[in-house]
């Protein structure tokens, strides 16, 4: 994993770490976590997505989350993956979902990858990030089959 880029998720998570609740009435909260229990959730993410996958798809950073080529569906380990993001994202301006599908290996490697990056901020936009905070792009050129987060401010 990018050292700064894991840097800065750390000290998101340390400024601001939180977790979402949901209230009564659909409102959502916010409580806060310490930094210990972001990475406990993220490192049981991280197992989750290996065991369901049997080892072919390895979770080295915790903000990309990996896809199967032909897929766009997240598997529950993956799905909880992108949740255990939101706590650290919490306080960043603006996030960067970039879905990406290698267009060598996909006919329409396009609509797969803002399938993509569509699904995820939908399940961010689910646990308490403001979607007008999140912008997606979309990648055909590298060969990941994936969707990568990031963030800024």
């Amino acid at each position: 994993m990018n050292s700064k880029l894991f840097g800065v998720l750390v000290l998101a998570c340390s400024v601001s770490a939180c977790s979402t609740l949901r209230k009564s009435g659909g409102e959502i909260a916010v409580a806060p976590l310490s930094v210990a229990q972001v990475h406990e959730e993220i490192g049981q993410a991280k197992a989750k997505v290996a065991e369901e996958t049997g080892g072919e798809i390895v979770v080295n950073e915790p903000t990309l989350v990996p896809f199967k080529k032909m897929g766009a569906k997240l598997s529950p380990g993956t799905e909880q993956q992108v949740r255990s993001l939101a706590p650290a994202l919490a306080i960043a301006r603006q996030i960067t979902v970039t879905g990406y599908c290698n267009r060598a290996e996909v006919g329409n490697a396009v609509a797969g990858a803002k399938a993509r990056a569509e699904l995820v901020k939908k399940i961010l936009v689910e646990s308490g990030i403001a979607a007008e905070r999140i912008v997606i792009k979309i990648e055909t050129k590298t060969t990941l089959h994936a969707v990568r987060i990031s963030f800024s401010g």
